[in-house]
């Protein structure tokens, strides 16, 4: 299981509960038939997911779910079907929303929602069927078009046919049918395995590849049972795959994954780093997005993302490499061995690192965690956590390897600090460093342990260490995994081993390629049906 082996072999605590299968330890293709597998909870809307959606439906760009409760967060992922509930904050947020989206878009945007000229019931009647199908993402029922149209039509006698269509629309925005995922749980479940109907798997296909509502297209395609059959459904992913939303969906993943809101929030010691500034860590995230956006845009791979040389500046950048005189971010191929992939980014280094200093393990948590799923436990009771003081005289490996030798820190930080170590010749802003108070910095280190031998061994500098990350079979396992368990909205269990490992497979095979993945994810058996619970053997 993940989060287990580094704290067996260390003798660390472990960790409190296991988060699903860890990768398959065999490069080989597996040998084994996909469990039967239970099906995602009723799944609310996350923020992004809503706005996405108002935004495709109503034309509405003003991002109303930014101040909606931020979602609890399952291993950096917001979309944990589990965790994210509703409370009576939202229904309060979503209250202000509806009002807010269905007055604004009568009086901007009436014709996306009001398909007819006339203001008879009707036309009323109309504007629901369409504006319904829509939202809800399906057909609505007999009882739900009859209580929408009896609503409407009393709204029309008393407040007329335009206060009529904004209350009608603010109800239909308020309802469990547009704020949840309805993938079989607002009416009866059956017992046993149930494949997704057409509108169901449309859903969760768009919002796993788009991070929306489905498009008109997609819609119809469930309306005449395309998505029925495995190669209706994969030509439906392939086209959504080959349409630019496909970025966006990939980048709702890569954002919190790499945690953006944290890079663009973190803070420097200024008397440490006077260079620093809002601007600069505002500009960190962009940097990063643009780096993560190029590499889906080119290349598309893991290996890609891992050690293209690309890297994007602006003027609060220009400390980093070449950048135009504006505020303007410019595409630069950096030469020599500095910015090498991901790991290289100068925002992942300034987040990955202290206020005050560069953090060999912050650093090299980061890789065991999300590239490996080798994450070490937490620190024993007792343990002293606080780390080393800044020095004008030792260099920052000194002060952490004294520091990781004490007694409940030792057992942990010999198999996290050589990872960190390599990441040496970045301060804690990301600048290139070749010595660090009056001393040469050493950047020798490399991974002790794993379940891909590969990779085990010496590399100085994180640009050795991330080549041969990028051609790890356990590092692109992992980063299956973790797409996995994204695409179904749950935690991952020891039924998902099988089908988690057959994944791997194909995203190995296809050279780490992105859209391959989440194509691996969308064929198979997990992402097309659902287990009742209590189904009978």
């Amino acid at each position: 299981m993940t989060l287990g082996l580094l704290g067996a072999l260390a003798g660390c605590k472990p960790p409190p509960t296991p988060v699903g299968p860890g990768p398959a330890p065999d490069p080989v293709e597996a040998d084994c038939t996909p469990a039967l597998t239970f099906g995602t909870p009723l799944r609310l809307l996350t923020r992004a997911e809503y706005g996405s959606t108002v935004r495709d439906l109503l034309g509405a760009t003003n991002k109303p779910a930014r101040d909606f409760p931020r979602e609890p967060l399952a291993h950096g992922l917001d979309n944990d079907a589990d965790l994210n509930q509703a409370t009576g904050a939202h229904v309060s947020s979503w209250l202000d929303a509806a009002e807010f989206l269905a007055r604004d878009t009568l009086v901007n945007r009436r014709s996306t929602i009001v398909p007819c000229a006339t203001t008879d019931q009707a036309c009323g009647e109309l504007f629901i069927a369409t504006t319904g199908l829509k939202a809800f993402r399906r057909p609505l029922t007999a009882e739900e078009r009859t209580n929408l149209n009896a609503l409407f039509a009393t709204l029309n006698a008393t407040e007329g046919f335009e206060g009529a269509v904004e209350v009608t629309l603010q109800s239909m925005l308020q309802s469990p049918q547009f704020l949840y995922r309805d993938e079989q749980a607002l009416g009866p479940v059956p017992v046993g395995v149930v494949t997704l109907n057409g509108y169901e798997l449309a859903s969760r296909l768009s919002y796993f590849l788009w991070g929306t509502m489905p498009d008109e297209q997609l819609l119809e395609a469930a309306a005449n049972g395309t998505l029925d059959t495995p190669e209706g459904l994969e030509a439906e992913a392939r086209r959504l795959l080959a349409d630019g939303k496909s970025v966006d969906g990939l980048m709702r993943f890569f954002s919190l994954w790499l945690y953006l809101d944290g890079v663009e929030n973190t803070e420097k010691n200024t008397a440490v780093y006077p260079q620093f500034s809002p601007a600069l860590a505002s500009a960190w995230r962009t940097s990063l997005e643009l780096f993560v956006q190029d590499v889906l845009a080119h290349d598309g791979t893991l290996a890609a993302l891992l050690t293209s040389n690309v890297m994007y500046t602006n003027d609060a950048m220009s400390m980093y490499g070449p950048s135009a005189p504006s505020s303007a971010f410019v595409r630069n191929e950096m030469p020599g061995v500095q910015r090498q992939g991901l790991l290289t980014q100068p925002g992942f280094l300034a987040f990955k690192a202290m206020p005050d200093g560069s953090s060999p393990v912050r650093r090299g948590i980061f890789v065991l965690d999300k590239l490996m799923c080798e994450t070490p436990p937490p620190p024993p009771a007792g343990a002293n956590i606080v780390p080393p003081q800044p020095s004008v005289t030792n260099t920052t490996r000194e002060r952490f390897a004294a520091h990781s030798q004490s007694d409940g820190c030792v057992g942990c930080h010999k198999f996290i600090d050589p990872v960190g170590f390599t990441f040496e010749n970045y301060d804690g802003l990301g600048l290139w460093r070749d010595t660090e108070n009056g001393q040469p910095i050493d950047a020798t280190g490399g991974v002790l342990i794993s379940r891909d031998t590969a990779v085990i061994g010496p590399v100085t500098g994180v640009g050795e260490l991330s080549q041969k990350l990028a051609g790890s079979r356990n590092v692109h396992d992992c980063v299956a995994h973790e797409f996995y368990r994204f695409a179904l909205g749950r935690a991952l269990t020891q039924a998902d081993t099988c089908t988690a490992t057959l994944i791997g497979d194909r995203f190995m095979k296809s050279g780490g390629n992105f859209k391959e993945l989440m194509l691996a994810i969308v064929q198979s058996d997990a992402f097309r049906r659902n287990a009742n619970p209590e189904m009978t053997p």
